[in-house]
């Protein structure tokens, strides 16, 4: 009988001890995947403010180019600042648009130059911790079936 209770209390003692290591496993898992996520959502709103941006660079642009076709630089035009629409000349508006545009360019290259570095922490972070993003893998591994063989033409879903 003794050597019974010895062998249900040092197995109860390692059940529970692996059941403590999977919850530490289980709750690493989860900081991990926190930390992925937030690195993504990070490149996902560097990048969707560099597209915001480059719309407004182009839109900059298409006004400057419409207002260099203008022959008289006295000549009236409006422009929307903060919500308000405000009567200038073309002198006045084609410098402050110009300048804008060049600080939007600017700001472009910087945040292309932040999302390169963050694609690249997310790359290093993925490999650090064996994720493995559900549809990236079949994305490579087609890839590669592309490269070895040839296509023959059909696609099957």
């Amino acid at each position: 009988t003794i050597n019974t209770n010895y062998f249900i209390q040092t197995n109860l003692r390692c059940s529970s001890s692996t059941t403590v290591m999977a919850d530490q496993k289980k709750k690493n898992q989860e900081i991990i995947l926190g930390q992925f996520n937030k690195l993504r959502n990070e490149q996902r709103m560097i990048a969707q403010k560099m597209s915001e941006l480059k719309l407004e660079e182009s839109e900059h642009k298409l006004v400057i180019d419409a207002l260099k076709e203008v022959n008289d630089p006295k000549r009236k035009c409006y422009q929307l600042v903060g919500g308000v629409l405000i009567e200038r000349t073309v002198d006045q508006v084609r410098p402050n648009l110009e300048n804008n545009s060049a600080k939007i360019s600017t700001l472009i290259s910087t945040m292309d130059k932040t999302l390169e570095q963050k694609v690249k922490d997310l790359s290093e972070f993925k490999e650090k911790h064996g994720i493995k993003v559900k549809g990236e893998d079949s994305l490579d591994k087609a890839d590669d079936k592309k490269d070895t063989k040839q296509s023959s033409g059909v696609l099957v879903n």
